[in-house]
This record gives structure tokens, sequence and C-alpha cells, in this order.
């Protein structure tokens, strides 16, 4: 008789076990698939705003750049920090990207709006004292390649670069 009894309750088990295991297949299995696809779809969008999908790792070679150099050397006032007048004489080249989509259309362009480019410069370099100047040199060429991008509203200027760079 004990033996029928503990027969009868490792098949009750086994049968319960069996239910709970359909239950997790068939209700938590595709509740989590769901959840892991939402997580995917989330993380997608993210990788898209952070970055574009044009590959800009993508090293451009030195023959394909082309070097534009503005005319004038451009004479800079900078921010005063002990009340004397300091200024900047830098040349200003741009690089461009020879094989970019748009450097057909817009390399002309950058003649006609040379003084645009010469003003985007002067306005970066002024906000800086001459002490800040020669630290944060990397950072103005940045601002100053990012606000030439945006005027152009086009990324075939790839780089800018100040040659003969003297602080007074």
């Amino acid at each position: 008789m004990k033996k029928n009894i503990l027969t009868i309750i490792i098949m009750a088990m086994s049968l319960i076990n069996i239910i709970l295991s359909a239950v997790i297949v068939f209700v938590i299995v595709p509740t989590s698939n769901k959840t892991n696809q939402l997580v995917s779809k989330v993380a997608s969008i993210i990788d898209l705003e952070l970055e574009s999908p044009e590959n800009r790792d993508v090293a451009i070679a030195v023959s394909d750049i082309v070097v534009h150099e503005l005319d004038d050397k451009l004479t800079i006032n900078l921010k005063s920090d002990d009340g004397e007048s300091h200024f900047a004489l830098v040349t200003v080249s741009l690089s461009i990207n020879s094989k970019h989509k748009d450097t057909e259309a817009l390399q002309p362009k950058i003649q006609e709006n040379e003084n645009e480019i010469k003003e985007i410069v002067t306005e970066e370099f002024s906000k800086y004292t001459v002490t800040e100047v020669s630290e944060k040199k990397d950072e103005i060429k940045q601002q100053v390649l990012t606000r030439i991008q945006e005027y152009f509203q086009s990324d075939f200027i790839v780089n800018v670069s100040f040659g003969n760079f003297l602080l007074q």
C-alpha cells in the first residue's frame, strides 16, 4: 500500500512539473522574446543617434585631399586678460575630400564665401586669451571645422589647419 501511495505522489509531482513547464514555454518565453526585441529596437535607435550611418571612421587617402589656402593672413584681436591688447596672426587652410559627393558642387563656393570663413575663424579665436589660444589650439580647430561644415551643410571639408601661427 505504501508503494502505491508513493507512486501516486511521484506521478502527481511529474504531472505538475509538466504543467508548469508548459506554462513556462507558452507564457513566459514569448513575453521574454518580446521584451528582448523591444530592448534591441531601443538599442539600435540609440546607436543611430550616436553614430551616423556613413562611415566616418574610414580614413581618407592623402591623394584624395585637396588643400585650399585662404588668400590673406588673418590678424585677429584676442580676448584680453591683463589689460593689454593681444592678437594672433594666422594663415588658414582647408583640407577638402575630393571624393566626397558634395565636393564638385561646393568647392567653387569656398572662394565665394571666403569672407564668411574668415569671420568664423575670427569669431572663434576672439573668444580666447593668448594663453588659452596656445593651450586650446585643437579645440579651436574643431570648433572652426564644425561651424564651417554647418555653414556649407556638408562635411566635404575634413580639416582646418592654421599655419604660421603667431601670437603677440
